[in-house]
Protein backbone atom coordinates (compact mmCIF):
# COMPACT_ATOMS: atom_id res chain seq x y z
CA UNK A 1 0.00 0.00 0.00
CA UNK A 2 1.32 3.11 -0.79
CA UNK A 3 2.29 5.12 2.36
CA UNK A 4 0.53 8.38 1.45
CA UNK A 5 -2.64 7.03 1.97
CA UNK A 6 -1.29 7.13 5.92
CA UNK A 7 -2.14 3.31 7.02
CA UNK A 8 -2.22 4.76 10.85
CA UNK A 9 -5.37 6.72 9.38
CA UNK A 10 -7.52 4.09 7.57
CA UNK A 11 -8.76 2.53 9.90
CA UNK A 12 -10.13 5.12 11.59
CA UNK A 13 -11.77 6.72 8.14
CA UNK A 14 -12.54 3.46 7.26
CA UNK A 15 -14.68 2.93 10.24
CA UNK A 16 -16.65 6.38 9.89
CA UNK A 17 -16.88 6.61 6.35
CA UNK A 18 -17.90 3.96 4.47
CA UNK A 19 -21.22 4.14 2.67
CA UNK A 20 -21.35 7.88 4.06
CA UNK A 21 -23.00 10.34 1.61
CA UNK A 22 -21.61 12.30 -0.26
CA UNK A 23 -20.79 15.78 0.90
CA UNK A 24 -20.43 19.07 -1.22
CA UNK A 25 -17.79 21.52 -2.22
CA UNK A 26 -15.47 21.91 -5.14
CA UNK A 27 -11.69 21.29 -6.44
CA UNK A 28 -10.32 23.79 -8.95
CA UNK A 29 -9.31 21.79 -12.18
CA UNK A 30 -7.79 24.11 -14.99
CA UNK A 31 -10.37 25.65 -17.58
CA UNK A 32 -10.72 23.47 -20.16
CA UNK A 33 -11.01 27.02 -22.60
CA UNK A 34 -7.76 28.25 -21.93
CA UNK A 35 -6.04 25.12 -23.64
CA UNK A 36 -8.30 25.21 -26.81
CA UNK A 37 -6.47 24.01 -30.14
CA UNK A 38 -6.74 26.75 -33.17
CA UNK A 39 -9.05 25.19 -35.50
CA UNK A 40 -11.92 26.70 -38.06
CA UNK A 41 -15.39 27.17 -37.25
CA UNK A 42 -16.28 24.13 -39.30
CA UNK A 43 -14.77 22.03 -36.86
CA UNK A 44 -17.37 22.12 -34.24
CA UNK A 45 -19.50 19.37 -34.35
CA UNK A 46 -23.18 18.98 -32.84
CA UNK A 47 -23.99 15.36 -31.88
CA UNK A 48 -27.48 14.44 -30.97
CA UNK A 49 -28.12 11.45 -28.15
CA UNK A 50 -31.07 10.00 -27.10
CA UNK A 51 -30.14 10.62 -23.14
CA UNK A 52 -29.88 13.20 -20.54
CA UNK A 53 -26.38 14.12 -19.21
CA UNK A 54 -25.69 11.51 -16.74
CA UNK A 55 -22.99 11.43 -13.60
CA UNK A 56 -19.52 9.98 -15.16
CA UNK A 57 -17.69 9.59 -11.82
CA UNK A 58 -16.86 6.02 -10.55
CA UNK A 59 -20.12 5.25 -9.10
CA UNK A 60 -22.10 6.53 -11.21
CA UNK A 61 -24.31 5.03 -14.17
CA UNK A 62 -24.66 6.39 -17.38
CA UNK A 63 -26.67 5.37 -20.36
CA UNK A 64 -25.12 4.08 -23.44
CA UNK A 65 -25.28 7.32 -25.19
CA UNK A 66 -24.03 9.28 -22.28
CA UNK A 67 -21.34 6.31 -22.23
CA UNK A 68 -20.17 7.61 -26.17
CA UNK A 69 -20.13 11.00 -24.58
CA UNK A 70 -18.18 10.20 -21.64
CA UNK A 71 -15.22 8.18 -23.61
CA UNK A 72 -14.74 11.57 -25.41
CA UNK A 73 -13.63 12.40 -22.48
CA UNK A 74 -12.23 9.38 -20.38
CA UNK A 75 -10.29 6.50 -21.36
CA UNK A 76 -9.69 3.26 -20.41
CA UNK A 77 -6.60 0.80 -19.63
CA UNK A 78 -7.34 -1.66 -21.61
CA UNK A 79 -10.23 -1.56 -25.15
CA UNK A 80 -11.74 -3.86 -27.41
CA UNK A 81 -11.06 -3.43 -31.07
CA UNK A 82 -13.09 -3.90 -34.55
CA UNK A 83 -11.88 -7.28 -34.60
CA UNK A 84 -13.44 -8.18 -30.84
CA UNK A 85 -10.49 -8.35 -29.09
CA UNK A 86 -9.42 -6.71 -25.83
CA UNK A 87 -6.15 -4.69 -26.16
CA UNK A 88 -4.04 -2.28 -24.21
CA UNK A 89 -4.99 1.12 -24.55
CA UNK A 90 -3.57 3.53 -21.73
CA UNK A 91 -1.59 0.00 -20.93
CA UNK A 92 1.14 -0.38 -23.07
CA UNK A 93 1.33 -4.20 -21.70
CA UNK A 94 -0.90 -6.79 -19.83
CA UNK A 95 -0.34 -10.67 -18.26
CA UNK A 96 -1.11 -12.86 -15.86
CA UNK A 97 0.24 -15.89 -13.78
CA UNK A 98 -0.77 -19.62 -14.76
CA UNK A 99 -3.85 -19.30 -12.56
CA UNK A 100 -5.32 -15.95 -13.70
CA UNK A 101 -5.56 -14.68 -10.26
CA UNK A 102 -2.29 -12.53 -10.48
CA UNK A 103 -2.51 -9.33 -13.32
CA UNK A 104 0.27 -7.37 -14.24
CA UNK A 105 -0.15 -4.19 -15.66
CA UNK A 106 1.99 -1.45 -17.62
CA UNK A 107 1.48 2.07 -17.86
CA UNK A 108 1.54 3.92 -20.93
CA UNK A 109 4.31 6.83 -19.95
CA UNK A 110 4.00 10.24 -20.98
CA UNK A 111 0.43 10.31 -20.71
CA UNK A 112 -1.19 13.39 -19.21
CA UNK A 113 -4.55 14.07 -18.02
CA UNK A 114 -6.64 17.63 -18.85
CA UNK A 115 -5.66 19.16 -15.56
CA UNK A 116 -1.85 18.39 -16.21
CA UNK A 117 -1.52 15.20 -13.65
CA UNK A 118 0.57 12.63 -15.52
CA UNK A 119 -0.56 8.90 -15.71
CA UNK A 120 1.30 6.96 -13.33
CA UNK A 121 0.72 3.78 -10.96
CA UNK A 122 -0.19 6.47 -8.03
CA UNK A 123 -3.19 7.55 -10.49
CA UNK A 124 -4.16 3.98 -10.82
CA UNK A 125 -4.34 3.31 -7.14
CA UNK A 126 -6.31 6.60 -6.51
CA UNK A 127 -8.82 5.16 -9.68
CA UNK A 128 -9.02 1.65 -8.09
CA UNK A 129 -10.08 3.11 -4.46
CA UNK A 130 -12.83 5.38 -6.14
CA UNK A 131 -13.68 1.98 -8.07
CA UNK A 132 -14.15 -0.24 -4.76
CA UNK A 133 -15.85 2.40 -3.38
CA UNK A 134 -13.42 2.86 -0.53
CA UNK A 135 -11.78 6.26 -1.77
CA UNK A 136 -13.70 8.71 1.34
CA UNK A 137 -12.50 5.85 3.57
CA UNK A 138 -8.85 6.04 2.60
CA UNK A 139 -8.58 9.63 1.60
CA UNK A 140 -11.96 11.57 3.62
CA UNK A 141 -12.75 12.71 0.16
CA UNK A 142 -14.20 11.61 -3.65
CA UNK A 143 -17.17 10.22 -4.18
CA UNK A 144 -19.01 7.71 -1.70
CA UNK A 145 -19.72 4.21 -2.83
CA UNK A 146 -22.69 2.50 -4.67
CA UNK A 147 -23.82 -0.52 -6.44
CA UNK A 148 -20.45 -0.02 -9.17
CA UNK A 149 -18.37 -0.47 -6.27
CA UNK A 150 -19.76 -4.68 -5.56
CA UNK A 151 -17.96 -5.97 -8.88
CA UNK A 152 -14.67 -4.86 -8.06
CA UNK A 153 -15.47 -5.23 -4.03
CA UNK A 154 -16.10 -9.03 -5.09
CA UNK A 155 -12.49 -9.51 -7.21
CA UNK A 156 -11.32 -8.16 -4.21
CA UNK A 157 -12.46 -10.41 -1.82
CA UNK A 158 -13.79 -7.36 0.43
CA UNK A 159 -17.31 -8.95 1.61
CA UNK A 160 -20.30 -6.58 0.35
CA UNK A 161 -23.30 -7.42 2.75
CA UNK A 162 -25.74 -9.29 0.34
CA UNK A 163 -29.27 -9.04 2.11
CA UNK A 164 -30.53 -6.33 3.02
CA UNK A 165 -28.67 -4.45 -0.60
CA UNK A 166 -26.56 -2.17 1.72
CA UNK A 167 -24.01 -0.97 -1.12
CA UNK A 168 -21.67 -1.33 2.15
CA UNK A 169 -18.84 -3.70 2.22
CA UNK A 170 -19.98 -6.18 5.39
CA UNK A 171 -15.92 -7.21 6.52
CA UNK A 172 -14.35 -4.65 9.07
CA UNK A 173 -12.19 -1.68 8.57
CA UNK A 174 -9.04 -3.65 9.42
CA UNK A 175 -9.87 -6.73 7.45
CA UNK A 176 -11.02 -4.23 4.01
CA UNK A 177 -7.30 -2.39 4.58
CA UNK A 178 -5.84 -5.84 4.66
CA UNK A 179 -7.69 -7.09 1.53
CA UNK A 180 -7.09 -3.72 0.17
CA UNK A 181 -3.24 -3.87 0.51
CA UNK A 182 -2.96 -7.73 -0.47
CA UNK A 183 -5.43 -6.77 -4.06
CA UNK A 184 -3.56 -3.45 -5.19
CA UNK A 185 0.04 -3.79 -5.42
CA UNK A 186 2.52 -0.94 -7.22
CA UNK A 187 5.26 -2.45 -8.71
CA UNK A 188 7.07 0.84 -9.77
CA UNK A 189 6.09 4.42 -10.94
CA UNK A 190 4.47 2.57 -14.25
CA UNK A 191 3.70 -0.95 -12.91
CA UNK A 192 0.82 -2.44 -10.93
CA UNK A 193 -0.01 -5.80 -9.96
CA UNK A 194 -3.80 -6.69 -9.21
CA UNK A 195 -4.21 -10.09 -6.53
CA UNK A 196 -7.61 -11.31 -7.12
CA UNK A 197 -9.77 -13.43 -5.04
CA UNK A 198 -10.70 -15.74 -7.87
CA UNK A 199 -9.58 -16.58 -11.20
CA UNK A 200 -10.62 -14.27 -14.09
CA UNK A 201 -9.54 -15.24 -17.30
CA UNK A 202 -10.68 -12.29 -18.67
CA UNK A 203 -9.71 -10.06 -16.05
CA UNK A 204 -8.28 -7.12 -18.70
CA UNK A 205 -12.03 -7.32 -20.18
CA UNK A 206 -13.09 -5.69 -16.40
CA UNK A 207 -10.28 -3.10 -17.28
CA UNK A 208 -12.52 -1.66 -20.20
CA UNK A 209 -16.28 -2.96 -19.32
CA UNK A 210 -17.92 -1.65 -22.26
CA UNK A 211 -16.49 1.69 -21.82
CA UNK A 212 -17.58 2.07 -18.47
CA UNK A 213 -13.86 1.38 -16.34
CA UNK A 214 -12.37 4.51 -17.66
CA UNK A 215 -9.56 6.39 -15.43
CA UNK A 216 -9.84 9.96 -13.98
CA UNK A 217 -7.37 12.30 -12.39
CA UNK A 218 -6.74 12.38 -8.93
CA UNK A 219 -8.75 15.61 -8.38
CA UNK A 220 -11.41 15.04 -9.99
CA UNK A 221 -12.01 11.70 -8.26
CA UNK A 222 -11.63 13.74 -4.97
CA UNK A 223 -13.77 16.14 -6.00
CA UNK A 224 -17.13 16.31 -4.18
CA UNK A 225 -18.64 16.79 -8.25
CA UNK A 226 -16.89 14.09 -9.48
CA UNK A 227 -18.31 13.46 -12.73
CA UNK A 228 -20.73 15.80 -12.48
CA UNK A 229 -18.99 18.95 -13.39
CA UNK A 230 -15.59 17.92 -12.86
CA UNK A 231 -14.14 14.89 -15.19
CA UNK A 232 -10.93 15.26 -15.87
CA UNK A 233 -9.41 12.25 -18.22
CA UNK A 234 -6.98 11.67 -21.41
CA UNK A 235 -9.09 11.24 -24.18
CA UNK A 236 -9.35 13.66 -27.11
CA UNK A 237 -11.85 16.26 -25.61
CA UNK A 238 -11.41 17.98 -22.66
CA UNK A 239 -14.99 19.66 -20.35
CA UNK A 240 -16.20 23.10 -21.28
CA UNK A 241 -19.92 22.81 -19.75
CA UNK A 242 -21.24 20.02 -18.20
CA UNK A 243 -23.52 19.13 -15.40
CA UNK A 244 -25.55 22.70 -15.70
CA UNK A 245 -27.46 22.00 -18.25
CA UNK A 246 -28.83 18.44 -18.48
CA UNK A 247 -29.57 18.26 -21.79
CA UNK A 248 -25.79 19.80 -23.38
CA UNK A 249 -22.49 18.83 -22.44
CA UNK A 250 -20.22 21.23 -24.60
CA UNK A 251 -16.37 19.47 -25.31
CA UNK A 252 -12.95 21.09 -26.52
CA UNK A 253 -10.16 19.73 -27.93
CA UNK A 254 -7.27 18.03 -25.87
CA UNK A 255 -4.01 19.87 -27.70
CA UNK A 256 -1.97 17.32 -25.55
CA UNK A 257 -3.81 14.24 -26.44
CA UNK A 258 -1.19 11.31 -26.57
CA UNK A 259 -2.63 9.20 -29.88
CA UNK A 260 -1.96 10.38 -33.76
CA UNK A 261 -4.03 9.39 -36.75
CA UNK A 262 -3.10 7.18 -39.37
CA UNK A 263 -1.20 9.68 -41.22
CA UNK A 264 0.36 10.47 -37.72
CA UNK A 265 -1.17 13.85 -37.83
CA UNK A 266 -2.41 15.36 -34.54
CA UNK A 267 -5.63 14.08 -33.07
CA UNK A 268 -8.34 15.57 -32.30
CA UNK A 269 -9.29 17.01 -35.74
CA UNK A 270 -12.43 18.84 -34.17
CA UNK A 271 -12.48 22.21 -32.17
CA UNK A 272 -15.45 21.48 -30.32
CA UNK A 273 -17.94 19.15 -29.47
CA UNK A 274 -21.53 19.50 -28.36
CA UNK A 275 -23.32 16.57 -27.41
CA UNK A 276 -26.77 17.19 -27.48
CA UNK A 277 -30.10 15.27 -25.52
CA UNK A 278 -33.03 15.00 -27.67
CA UNK A 279 -35.73 12.27 -26.86
CA UNK A 280 -37.27 12.12 -29.58
CA UNK A 281 -36.08 10.04 -32.92
CA UNK A 282 -37.82 11.70 -35.28
CA UNK A 283 -36.04 15.19 -34.28
CA UNK A 284 -32.95 13.67 -34.64
CA UNK A 285 -33.56 12.29 -37.72
CA UNK A 286 -34.62 15.53 -39.06
CA UNK A 287 -32.00 17.48 -37.09
CA UNK A 288 -29.24 15.02 -39.13
CA UNK A 289 -31.02 15.54 -42.51
CA UNK A 290 -31.30 19.26 -42.32
CA UNK A 291 -27.74 20.19 -40.89
CA UNK A 292 -28.63 21.03 -37.53
CA UNK A 293 -26.97 17.95 -35.99
CA UNK A 294 -23.45 16.54 -38.01
CA UNK A 295 -24.20 12.96 -36.43
CA UNK A 296 -27.23 11.27 -34.18
CA UNK A 297 -27.45 8.02 -32.61
CA UNK A 298 -30.14 5.72 -32.89
CA UNK A 299 -31.46 1.93 -31.11
CA UNK A 300 -32.84 -0.51 -33.56
CA UNK A 301 -36.02 0.58 -32.20
CA UNK A 302 -35.94 3.61 -34.06
CA UNK A 303 -36.79 1.27 -37.45
CA UNK A 304 -39.19 3.95 -39.01
CA UNK A 305 -36.52 6.87 -38.63
CA UNK A 306 -33.56 4.71 -39.39
CA UNK A 307 -34.99 3.26 -42.78
CA UNK A 308 -36.26 6.53 -43.81
CA UNK A 309 -32.33 7.95 -43.27
CA UNK A 310 -30.96 5.11 -45.44
CA UNK A 311 -33.36 6.57 -48.35
CA UNK A 312 -31.32 9.30 -48.30
CA UNK A 313 -28.09 8.25 -50.28
CA UNK A 314 -25.25 10.50 -51.04
CA UNK A 315 -27.11 13.17 -48.37
CA UNK A 316 -26.79 10.94 -45.37
CA UNK A 317 -24.66 7.82 -43.68
CA UNK A 318 -26.08 5.12 -41.74
CA UNK A 319 -23.86 2.88 -40.23
CA UNK A 320 -25.03 0.27 -38.04
CA UNK A 321 -22.72 -2.02 -35.60
CA UNK A 322 -22.86 -5.93 -35.75
CA UNK A 323 -25.64 -7.23 -33.70
CA UNK A 324 -24.01 -8.02 -31.36
CA UNK A 325 -26.45 -6.20 -28.38
CA UNK A 326 -28.85 -8.71 -26.41
CA UNK A 327 -31.89 -7.43 -25.36
CA UNK A 328 -33.53 -9.35 -22.58
CA UNK A 329 -36.05 -8.90 -19.66
CA UNK A 330 -34.64 -9.45 -16.39
CA UNK A 331 -37.59 -10.80 -13.97
CA UNK A 332 -37.62 -9.55 -10.51
CA UNK A 333 -38.01 -13.40 -8.44
CA UNK A 334 -37.88 -11.40 -4.80
CA UNK A 335 -41.22 -10.21 -5.34
CA UNK A 336 -44.91 -11.23 -6.56
CA UNK A 337 -45.71 -11.48 -9.23
CA UNK A 338 -42.41 -12.91 -10.88
CA UNK A 339 -41.91 -14.40 -7.21
CA UNK A 340 -43.62 -17.36 -8.72
CA UNK A 341 -42.20 -19.33 -11.67
CA UNK A 342 -45.44 -19.81 -13.46
CA UNK A 343 -45.62 -15.60 -13.50
CA UNK A 344 -42.33 -15.81 -15.51
CA UNK A 345 -43.35 -18.62 -18.32
CA UNK A 346 -46.72 -16.72 -18.46
CA UNK A 347 -44.61 -13.37 -19.10
CA UNK A 348 -42.35 -15.42 -21.38
CA UNK A 349 -44.78 -17.22 -23.45
CA UNK A 350 -46.97 -14.03 -24.31
CA UNK A 351 -43.74 -12.70 -26.20
CA UNK A 352 -44.23 -12.61 -29.44
CA UNK A 353 -40.47 -11.59 -30.51
CA UNK A 354 -40.82 -11.58 -34.02
CA UNK A 355 -43.33 -9.63 -34.46
CA UNK A 356 -42.32 -7.25 -31.57
CA UNK A 357 -39.03 -6.70 -33.37
CA UNK A 358 -40.86 -5.96 -36.98
CA UNK A 359 -42.91 -3.42 -35.33
CA UNK A 360 -39.69 -1.50 -33.58
CA UNK A 361 -36.98 -2.15 -35.64
CA UNK A 362 -38.66 -2.64 -39.05
CA UNK A 363 -35.76 -4.67 -40.17
CA UNK A 364 -33.15 -3.09 -38.05
CA UNK A 365 -32.80 -5.87 -35.74
CA UNK A 366 -33.06 -9.52 -35.57
CA UNK A 367 -35.80 -11.60 -32.83
CA UNK A 368 -33.69 -13.31 -30.52
CA UNK A 369 -34.72 -16.49 -29.29
CA UNK A 370 -31.49 -17.04 -26.82
CA UNK A 371 -30.33 -14.61 -23.79
CA UNK A 372 -26.98 -13.82 -25.43
CA UNK A 373 -26.37 -12.88 -28.89
CA UNK A 374 -24.16 -15.82 -30.94
CA UNK A 375 -20.40 -15.11 -30.20
CA UNK A 376 -21.13 -14.74 -26.71
CA UNK A 377 -20.59 -17.73 -24.03
CA UNK A 378 -24.05 -17.25 -22.58
CA UNK A 379 -25.45 -18.26 -26.34
CA UNK A 380 -27.76 -21.48 -26.22
CA UNK A 381 -30.98 -21.52 -28.90
CA UNK A 382 -33.80 -23.14 -28.08
CA UNK A 383 -33.99 -23.33 -24.19
CA UNK A 384 -36.32 -20.19 -23.94
CA UNK A 385 -40.11 -20.17 -23.41
CA UNK A 386 -41.59 -19.62 -27.26
CA UNK A 387 -44.35 -17.65 -28.11
CA UNK A 388 -47.48 -19.50 -27.48
CA UNK A 389 -50.64 -17.65 -26.00
CA UNK A 390 -52.54 -20.40 -24.51
CA UNK A 391 -49.64 -21.24 -22.87
CA UNK A 392 -49.39 -17.94 -21.34
CA UNK A 393 -52.79 -17.94 -20.39
CA UNK A 394 -52.47 -21.72 -18.44
CA UNK A 395 -49.04 -20.06 -16.74
CA UNK A 396 -51.42 -16.70 -15.65
CA UNK A 397 -54.17 -19.11 -14.14
CA UNK A 398 -51.75 -21.19 -12.28
CA UNK A 399 -50.56 -18.02 -10.79
CA UNK A 400 -53.86 -16.82 -9.64
CA UNK A 401 -54.41 -20.36 -8.04
CA UNK A 402 -51.19 -19.86 -6.22
CA UNK A 403 -51.63 -16.52 -5.05
CA UNK A 404 -55.38 -15.94 -5.02
CA UNK A 405 -54.77 -12.86 -6.91
CA UNK A 406 -54.40 -11.91 -10.78
CA UNK A 407 -51.36 -11.89 -12.40
CA UNK A 408 -50.53 -7.69 -13.16
CA UNK A 409 -47.44 -6.60 -14.91
CA UNK A 410 -46.10 -2.93 -14.66
CA UNK A 411 -42.98 -1.75 -16.71
CA UNK A 412 -40.60 0.96 -16.42
CA UNK A 413 -39.88 3.12 -19.09
CA UNK A 414 -37.57 6.17 -19.86
CA UNK A 415 -37.60 9.29 -20.88
CA UNK A 416 -37.35 8.11 -24.97
CA UNK A 417 -40.34 8.15 -26.93
CA UNK A 418 -39.41 4.66 -28.62
CA UNK A 419 -39.01 2.91 -24.50
CA UNK A 420 -42.56 4.37 -24.03
CA UNK A 421 -43.64 3.01 -27.58
CA UNK A 422 -41.84 -0.56 -27.21
CA UNK A 423 -43.02 -1.41 -23.39
CA UNK A 424 -46.53 -0.89 -24.77
CA UNK A 425 -46.19 -3.14 -27.51
CA UNK A 426 -44.94 -5.82 -24.78
CA UNK A 427 -47.80 -4.93 -22.41
CA UNK A 428 -50.34 -5.26 -25.83
CA UNK A 429 -48.77 -8.67 -25.99
CA UNK A 430 -49.73 -9.45 -22.43
CA UNK A 431 -53.17 -8.21 -22.50
CA UNK A 432 -53.76 -10.75 -25.02
CA UNK A 433 -52.63 -13.27 -23.22
CA UNK A 434 -55.09 -11.86 -20.10
CA UNK A 435 -52.23 -10.44 -18.36
CA UNK A 436 -52.91 -7.17 -16.91
CA UNK A 437 -50.40 -4.74 -17.93
CA UNK A 438 -49.33 -1.05 -17.50
CA UNK A 439 -46.37 1.17 -17.44
CA UNK A 440 -44.64 3.12 -14.80
CA UNK A 441 -44.25 7.22 -15.37
CA UNK A 442 -40.96 7.84 -17.61
CA UNK A 443 -37.49 8.50 -15.43
CA UNK A 444 -34.46 9.00 -16.83
CA UNK A 445 -31.79 6.28 -18.14
CA UNK A 446 -29.48 6.44 -15.02
CA UNK A 447 -32.72 6.46 -13.02
CA UNK A 448 -33.84 3.37 -14.45
CA UNK A 449 -30.89 1.55 -14.20
CA UNK A 450 -30.22 2.13 -10.58
CA UNK A 451 -33.67 0.83 -9.51
CA UNK A 452 -33.46 -2.16 -11.52
CA UNK A 453 -29.63 -2.97 -9.62
CA UNK A 454 -31.85 -2.05 -6.09
CA UNK A 455 -34.75 -4.71 -8.00
CA UNK A 456 -37.13 -1.97 -6.99
CA UNK A 457 -39.08 -3.07 -10.16
CA UNK A 458 -40.74 -6.07 -11.50
CA UNK A 459 -39.22 -6.09 -14.81
CA UNK A 460 -35.56 -4.75 -16.00
CA UNK A 461 -35.04 -4.71 -20.15
CA UNK A 462 -31.27 -4.87 -20.19
CA UNK A 463 -28.38 -5.18 -22.56
CA UNK A 464 -26.08 -6.90 -20.51
CA UNK A 465 -25.73 -10.04 -22.23
CA UNK A 466 -23.57 -8.82 -25.48
CA UNK A 467 -20.72 -8.81 -27.27
CA UNK A 468 -18.32 -11.78 -27.18
CA UNK A 469 -17.34 -11.76 -23.34
CA UNK A 470 -19.26 -12.83 -20.58
CA UNK A 471 -18.02 -11.14 -18.15
CA UNK A 472 -20.51 -7.79 -18.00
CA UNK A 473 -23.36 -10.13 -18.07
CA UNK A 474 -21.67 -11.98 -14.83
CA UNK A 475 -21.76 -8.76 -12.54
CA UNK A 476 -25.58 -9.36 -13.03
CA UNK A 477 -25.86 -13.55 -12.06
CA UNK A 478 -23.28 -13.72 -9.53
CA UNK A 479 -23.07 -12.81 -5.76
CA UNK A 480 -22.15 -8.90 -6.49
CA UNK A 481 -25.44 -6.63 -5.12
CA UNK A 482 -26.55 -6.42 -9.14
CA UNK A 483 -27.92 -9.46 -9.90
CA UNK A 484 -30.82 -8.15 -11.87
CA UNK A 485 -33.47 -10.95 -11.30
CA UNK A 486 -32.74 -11.26 -7.84
CA UNK A 487 -32.33 -15.41 -7.91
CA UNK A 488 -28.87 -13.98 -5.90
CA UNK A 489 -31.79 -14.00 -2.94
CA UNK A 490 -34.06 -16.76 -4.01
CA UNK A 491 -31.90 -19.73 -5.83
CA UNK A 492 -28.49 -18.94 -4.54
CA UNK A 493 -27.54 -22.48 -5.85
CA UNK A 494 -27.95 -20.67 -9.64
CA UNK A 495 -25.27 -17.80 -8.44
CA UNK A 496 -23.18 -20.20 -7.54
CA UNK A 497 -23.27 -22.30 -10.78
CA UNK A 498 -22.22 -19.23 -12.89
CA UNK A 499 -19.19 -18.07 -10.11
CA UNK A 500 -18.07 -21.90 -10.32
CA UNK A 501 -18.51 -21.71 -14.12
CA UNK A 502 -16.45 -17.91 -14.08
CA UNK A 503 -13.25 -19.18 -13.32
CA UNK A 504 -13.24 -21.37 -16.39
CA UNK A 505 -14.97 -18.75 -18.85
CA UNK A 506 -16.16 -21.31 -21.25
CA UNK A 507 -19.52 -21.68 -23.37
CA UNK A 508 -19.75 -25.39 -21.86
CA UNK A 509 -19.13 -24.37 -18.09
CA UNK A 510 -21.64 -21.63 -18.47
CA UNK A 511 -24.83 -24.15 -20.07
CA UNK A 512 -25.76 -25.38 -16.83
CA UNK A 513 -26.61 -21.71 -15.10
CA UNK A 514 -27.59 -20.77 -18.88
CA UNK A 515 -29.95 -23.63 -18.97
CA UNK A 516 -31.98 -22.65 -15.93
CA UNK A 517 -31.99 -18.83 -16.18
CA UNK A 518 -33.79 -19.53 -19.74
CA UNK A 519 -36.16 -22.08 -19.11
CA UNK A 520 -37.26 -21.12 -15.60
CA UNK A 521 -37.71 -17.50 -17.55
CA UNK A 522 -35.53 -15.80 -14.91
CA UNK A 523 -33.96 -13.56 -18.20
CA UNK A 524 -36.95 -13.61 -21.33
CA UNK A 525 -35.10 -12.54 -24.83
CA UNK A 526 -36.59 -9.98 -27.11
CA UNK A 527 -34.26 -9.09 -29.57
CA UNK A 528 -30.43 -8.14 -30.80
CA UNK A 529 -29.47 -5.03 -32.39
CA UNK A 530 -26.22 -3.46 -33.43
CA UNK A 531 -25.63 0.26 -32.68
CA UNK A 532 -26.42 2.52 -35.15
CA UNK A 533 -24.84 6.06 -35.87
CA UNK A 534 -25.40 8.36 -39.10
CA UNK A 535 -23.86 11.77 -40.13
CA UNK A 536 -24.11 13.96 -42.70
CA UNK A 537 -22.17 14.32 -45.78
CA UNK A 538 -20.42 17.28 -44.00
CA UNK A 539 -18.48 14.97 -41.74
CA UNK A 540 -15.48 13.12 -43.06
CA UNK A 541 -13.16 10.70 -40.75
CA UNK A 542 -15.48 8.39 -38.52
CA UNK A 543 -14.03 5.11 -37.00
CA UNK A 544 -11.05 5.77 -38.52
CA UNK A 545 -8.33 6.05 -36.11
CA UNK A 546 -6.40 3.40 -35.25
CA UNK A 547 -5.70 1.71 -31.79
CA UNK A 548 -2.10 1.39 -30.09
CA UNK A 549 -2.78 -2.05 -29.21
CA UNK A 550 -3.65 -3.68 -32.80
CA UNK A 551 -6.87 -2.62 -35.26
CA UNK A 552 -8.80 0.16 -35.51
CA UNK A 553 -11.32 1.06 -32.97
CA UNK A 554 -15.03 0.11 -33.75
CA UNK A 555 -17.31 2.46 -35.70
CA UNK A 556 -19.62 1.93 -32.98
CA UNK A 557 -20.05 -0.27 -30.16
CA UNK A 558 -20.95 -0.69 -26.99
CA UNK A 559 -18.89 2.21 -25.62
CA UNK A 560 -19.75 4.58 -28.07
CA UNK A 561 -17.86 6.20 -31.08
CA UNK A 562 -14.33 7.40 -31.48
CA UNK A 563 -14.68 10.75 -32.99
CA UNK A 564 -11.05 11.81 -32.52
CA UNK A 565 -10.20 11.78 -36.40
CA UNK A 566 -13.76 13.47 -36.96
CA UNK A 567 -13.76 16.81 -39.29
CA UNK A 568 -16.41 18.83 -41.11
CA UNK A 569 -15.17 19.80 -44.90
Amino acid sequence: MNKQLGSSRIGKRLAVALGVALAASTVAVPSSGAAQVSASAKNDLTIMINEPDAGWCNQDSPGIDQVAAKNSVLETLTIQNDKGKIVPYLAEAFSSSADFKQWTVKLRKGVKFHDGEELTSKTIETNMLANLGLIRAFTGRGQAGSLPAIAWLDMAGINAALNPRTRVPADSSAVIAGKWAAFFKKVDDYTVQFNLATPRPNFPYNLWSVGRQTVMSSASLLSPSCGTTVAAGTGPFMVKSKGTDPNTTVLVANPNYWRKAKDGSKLPKASTVTFKYVGDAAQRANAVRTGQADIATFGATSGTQINELKKLKGKVTVFQGPRDISWNFHLNSTQLPFAKKSARLAFAHAINTKAFTTLMTKGNGTASFAIAPTMHPFYNKGLSPSYNVAKAKEYAAQYKSETGQDMKVVLPVNQTTESTKANQAICNMLGAAGIACSLMPPVTSTQLILRGFALQQQASWFNVNSGSYADFGLLFVTNTNLELSGFGFTDPTLTKCFEDARAVATKAAFKPCVTKVSQEAYQVPTYNEGGTLVWNNKVKGIGSTPLPGGALRPVISGSGFDIASTTKG
